[in-house]
Order: structure tokens, then C-alpha cells, then sequence
């Protein structure tokens, strides 16, 4: 179960070939946006740490128009907890990878319901991560080789709607950052993240990446990405379509593990379907792809 997708620059529509998250009902984290300079002496991007440290962070969505909305993200192993406000009222996410499981509370009333997923055994795993997950048999996944961009040896997949080349994306991925550094799209479009130097971001040494976009008849679009190769997340995402999430205020250390669990004498509700096709409700993705 993947926390994450590939990054679509136009919202105009999903690319999934990979693992989902289970999926919150309408409106759970529609106002919380996470899937978030002094140069440094290194000029490469820097190896993947084999263990990834605990942390607790602030966690900052921007709109284009300046709007912010603020939560809290905590991250220990394979576990997650998103504290937000959503509408007014209080809404905590308790995601547990490995279990492929997903709790969502609501502390006004005391109660929470479960949405299951497909357990993830490599979940919170400092390691290599294919794009796509083998069970997933409506999409085609196929290996093409392997391509060097920035210093890093990436490769290249083809991944789509069976018999239907309109639907067929190639994507540069990215196995130890779980990253797409380049998306090409049937139409024409092409995304492409190119590292340029270490830099400094709430006191730590994290990647800066161009995000650029063209697509054919327009002018290109540009962005910015910032990698905590430590921590294996975004610190800042700038994305092209003008929003902008990212962490602060970032305390790296243990955790308690009741900060992943359901308070005893909560009661439980059965989960929500989720919102049809054309709701309109969108769901943000947490902000770390391990």
C-alpha cells in the first residue's frame, strides 16, 4: 500500500499504476494538502540513508492565492499521524502501513473508523521500491532499461491502459528516492525534476530539483522540490500550479507508539463509502513516500 502517485502537473487526471492508499470519505483532508537558502559544500544528491529516523513536523499547505492550512505529522517505521482541521472540526489520521490499515478519528465524538488496505511488508523500509505493484493487473507495468539523470542511475517504465496507447505513460523512476524524475505523457507533455545543489532548509541539508513542465502549444511551467535524504521526504514542494506545502518546525527523535493507536474506549463507526465519480473531493497525499 503506497502513500503516494505519480505526480500529475496539471491535476488534469490520476496516473495509478501503483499501490493506493486507502481512501478517506469526502472531505476528510480536502483543506490539508501534504503526498512538503544557503548552498551546501556537496554538488550531487546524496545516498539514501539505510534507516530513517522518527520524526514529528508542522505541516504547511499554501493555496496559488496565499491561503494556508496547517496540521501536524508525526512518523515513526512504517507509521503515520496526521492532525488537521477539516471544516471546523478536528480530524485525526492514523495510517499503519505495514498493517495496511488506515484509522480515521474524530475526538469531538470519541470515535473513529477503519478503512483496509493490502499490507505493505516494506513499509517505513530505508530501500528500493518498484513503481508498480504486481497485483495491480489493470495497468501494464514493463521494464525498458535503465537511464542516467543528475548522477543517478534510474529506470525506465512504461506503464498504462492495456490496449490503449492514449492512456500509456513512460515515467524515470527513481527506487531509493520513490520518485518519478521524469514523466512522459502520450500527448506530448513531459515532466522532468533535475537536482542542482544541496541547500539548507530548517536546519537541515536536503536536495533542491527544478520541477518542469511543457506541454505542446504552451509555455513550460516551472517548480521546485526539496528531499530530505535523512528523513525520505519532501521538506517543500513548490508545484508549478502555484501551491506550495512543506514542514517546519521539524524535531527529529523517538516517538510514543500510542500516538498510532486508538484510544481505549473509543467507539467505532462504519467507514463512509467513498465519494463517487465527479464529487469533486479531492485527497492530498501525506507527505512521505516510505
Amino acid at each position: 500500500m503506497r502513500l503516494f502517485q505519480l505526480f500529475d502537473p496539471l491535476r488534469r487526471g490520476p496516473v495509478r499504476p501503483l499501490k493506493p492508499a486507502p481512501t478517506p470519505a469526502a472531505g476528510i483532508l480536502t483543506g490539508f494538502a501534504l503526498a512538503f537558502v544557503v548552498a551546501a559544500l556537496s554538488a550531487a544528491p546524496v545516498a539514501a540513508q539505510n534507516s530513517i529516523p522518527a520524526y514529528a513536523a508542522d505541516a504547511v499547505y499554501r493555496t496559488p492565492e496565499g491561503t494556508e492550512s496547517t496540521g501536524r505529522v508525526v512518523k515513526s517505521g512504517p507509521d503515520m499521524r496526521l492532525e488537521f482541521t477539516e471544516s471546523g472540526r478536528a480530524v485525526v489520521q492514523i495510517i499503519r502501513r505495514a498493517e495496511g490499515r488506515m484509522y480515521v478519528l474524530d475526538p469531538a465524538s470519541r470515535s473513529y473508523f477503519t478503512v483496509q488496505g493490502e499490507p505493505d511488508p516494506q513499509a517505513g523500509a530505508a530501500a528500493y521500491e518498484a513503481p508498480c505493484d504486481p497485483n495491480v493487473t489493470a495497468m501494464t507495468c514493463r521494464f525498458l532499461g535503465n537511464e542516467v539523470t543528475s548522477g543517478i542511475t534510474a529506470e525506465l517504465w512504461e506503464i498504462g491502459q492495456p490496449n490503449d496507447p492514449a492512456q500509456v505513460s513512460r515515467i524515470l523512476w527513481d527506487g531509493a528516492r520513490h520518485r518519478a524524475l521524469r514523466q512522459e505523457y502520450s500527448d506530448g507533455t513531459v515532466m522532468a525534476l533535475v537536482f542542482q545543489a544541496m541547500v539548507q532548509i530548517e536546519g537541515r541539508s536536503v536536495e533542491h530539483w527544478v520541477i518542469t513542465v511543457n506541454v505542446p502549444g504552451q509555455g513550460p511551467l516551472s517548480g521546485a522540490w526539496y528531499y530530505d535524504p535523512e528523513l525520505r521526504v519532501e521538506l517543500r514542494e513548490e508545484l508549478p500550479t502555484g501551491e506550495v506545502r512543506s514542514l517546519r518546525n521539524i524535531v527529529v527523535g523517538a516517538v510514543d507508539p500510542a500516538a498510532f493507536s486508538v484510544p481505549t474506549g473509543w467507539s467505532e463507526n462504519t467507514a463512509p463509502q467513498p465519494p463517487g465519480p465527479g464529487s469533486g473531493a479531492g485527497v492530498p497525499m501525506p507527505p512521505s513516500a516510505n
